[in-house]
């Protein structure tokens, strides 16, 4: 089978296909260069089409290099079929710049990691809902999968307690001996295939939720909230490469966001003062620079202790906040002498909290349950050990993302690409959390 050619096409938004026309405008010479390169048993070629004034992808198409008309001396015609019932455009940084009407060859990981990035995008993302529960040694849990076709699943079995401890107390090892998984990966995916054959041993069930991208909202009793499902691992991968955990509770299920629809979003960065923190400015300066690229965007910082009044005062004033502090068992630093374990309910509260601590998985620590129940949509946090200014990589991304000025993206899709561009770096394991529900800023 002739495999077809991959490209981006590169012309000014308004050349871009309209309801009235299935053609794209090309300069002659791009025509003349492709056409060379392009079997005479399959003018068919894949593409993407590009705006460089916004650096942004619309949709991916098929051209026949067989339809064709020249418009002038100067650019041709050419007939097009669109691969989505909706044309969606992304944002990606793109290493190259493409200039107008010109067409670039790209290899197939670029292609297959936009192309991953545009279904992502898709409207037809499945959701399931997954509860689990351990009474008396008894593991239960329900899925029901609502969008896009109903699928129900339940399953209860005798859970080894002795052999879970056993992995458990691995997984707590490793997160506490490295702060990179570099070393230490291949053992991660290893306990995460013990737990997938523990947890989710039907087969059914097991391909049903590997099949495509989906969130899974995660509602867990205190038996099951300590499991490490990040590392859920099934041939060889993480399969978290496939699915957002979402770890939600009820409360906020059905989010409705009471601010009110402003021009400006605003966004406030706590840094808690700490001497073995010492990358904070760096985070900073990352979060501060974005207001250059972004949407209508308002930054505060403040980089101070606080008190529990001050601190939520802050949160009932942002649309976004971004913490920078010690994380522990039970709590996140505020100052010297006082740990924050939860709020109570929040009047205003924002949308989305991106807590950088260390240790929020912890059972004890409340924090994270608490504002998904006050009101918050999305609330990214820690895991384990943070090495101090070891993925900012991620949070440059996953800021970029949800708030680039020519993007509609979510907190959920904004994590999944953040994760999607640092993984290779990481190996696949990423220590951030998805907790609640995707929400637009």
């Amino acid at each position: 089978m002739v495999e077809n050619k991959l490209y981006i096409v590169s012309q000014n938004r308004d050349y871009f296909l309209s309801h009235s026309r299935e053609y794209i405008t090309l300069k002659n010479s791009s025509v003349k260069k492709i056409s060379k390169n392009i079997k005479k048993d399959n003018s068919i070629i894949n593409i993407f089409l590009y705006d460089d004034d916004k650096n942004k992808l619309y949709g991916y198409y098929k051209i026949d290099f067989n339809n064709k008309k020249q418009l002038d001396e100067n650019y041709t015609n050419i007939s097009i079929s669109d691969n989505y019932e909706r044309r969606r455009g992304i944002y990606y940084q793109l290493e190259d710049k493409y200039s107008d009407f010109s067409v670039y060859e790209i290899d197939n990981k670029t292609f297959s990691k936009l192309k991953d990035r545009l279904i992502v995008l898709n409207d037809n993302i499945s959701q399931t809902f997954f509860s689990c529960s351990i009474e008396n040694n008894i593991f239960k849990y329900q899925a029901i999968e609502t969008y896009p076709s109903l699928y129900v699943v339940e399953y209860e079995k005798r859970f080894d307690d002795k052999a879970y401890e056993s992995i458990y107390k691995e997984y707590i090892r490793l997160l506490k001996y490295s702060n990179s998984e570099n070393n230490s990966i291949e053992r991660y995916i290893e306990l995460g295939s013990y737990l997938m054959n523990m947890l989710i041993p039907e087969k059914d069930f097991r391909e049903h939720l590997l099949d495509g991208f989906r969130i899974v909202y995660l509602h867990l009793d205190n038996g099951t909230y300590s499991i490490p499902w990040d590392i859920l691992s099934y041939d060889g991968k993480f399969i978290s490469e496939n699915i957002i955990f979402s770890y939600t509770n009820a409360s906020n299920m059905l989010y409705h966001n009471k601010r009110s629809n402003n021009a400006k979003i605003k966004m406030a960065v706590i840094s808690i003062p700490n001497d073995d923190i010492v990358y904070d400015k760096d985070e900073i300066d990352i979060i501060l620079s974005l207001q250059n690229n972004i949407k209508n965007i308002e930054i505060d910082l403040y980089r101070k202790e606080h008190s529990y009044f001050e601190f939520i005062k802050i949160l009932e004033s942002y649309d976004i906040v971004h913490i920078i502090t010690h994380g522990y068992k039970d709590g996140i630093k505020l100052s010297e002498d006082y740990i924050l374990n939860s709020v109570t309910a929040l009047e205003n509260p924002p949308k989305v909290i991106f807590i950088n601590a260390c240790n929020m998985e912890e059972i004890d620590n409340k924090l994270t349950k608490s504002l998904l129940s006050s009101g918050v949509g999305t609330v990214i946090s820690g895991i384990g050990s943070l090495g101090d200014g070891m993925y900012m990589d991620f949070i440059n991304s996953f800021y970029n993302n949800l708030l680039h000025k020519h993007a509609r993206i979510n907190t959920a899709q904004a994590y999944y690409f953040a994760y999607v561009e640092v993984r290779e770096f990481y190996k696949g394991f990423i220590r951030y959390r998805f907790n609640g529900v995707p929400v637009y800023v």
